[in-house]
């Protein structure tokens, strides 16, 4: 920003010792301009001290939410934007196993967790493609089990 400053100090010096002034029609334009850049160089001053001062208050911001941060999750908190529970990573042994079926509606393959059939209270799923109701362990109407086991 300085050079800027210290460029139109050169031209103002410049322009007086060609004894450019407000007598010729050059004159008077070359004096309009320098007093544009005057104001175009004051202006952005006001926006760089204004840049300035949003930056040391966003760093503020950044610093004390990073405190609540720590506050609130505790300090484990880690930089990552996605922490991967490994809790939920399941084994063959605990794999969840379904049950597929077909809805009457539409013929549409439903996923059925294998719990499900172990009861004997009607259990009502909603099929993913038509979303009608699909009844489970109703054994009024037909089922159309594909009795295959999967995980």
């Amino acid at each position: 920003m300085n050079q800027i400053k210290e460029r139109l100090a050169y031209l103002k010096g410049l322009a007086e010792g060609l004894n450019v002034g407000q007598s010729t029609p050059e004159g008077r334009v070359l004096a309009g301009m320098m007093e544009v850049m005057n104001e175009m160089a004051r202006s952005l001053d006001r926006l760089t001290m204004m840049q300035d001062q949003l930056e040391e208050y966003i760093e503020a911001v950044d610093d004390d939410l990073g405190d609540l941060e720590e506050d609130f999750y505790g300090e484990d908190l880690e930089d990552d934007d996605f922490e991967y529970d490994q809790d939920l990573e399941l084994d063959d042994d605990t794999a969840i196993e379904y049950l597929e079926m077909n809805c009457p509606n539409c013929g549409e393959t439903v996923f059925v967790d294998e719990d499900v059939f172990k009861g004997d209270e009607i259990v009502e799923v909603l099929c993913p493609e038509c979303q009608e109701t699909v009844l489970v362990n109703d054994n009024s109407g037909e089922d159309d089990l594909a009795g295959e086991l999967r995980d």
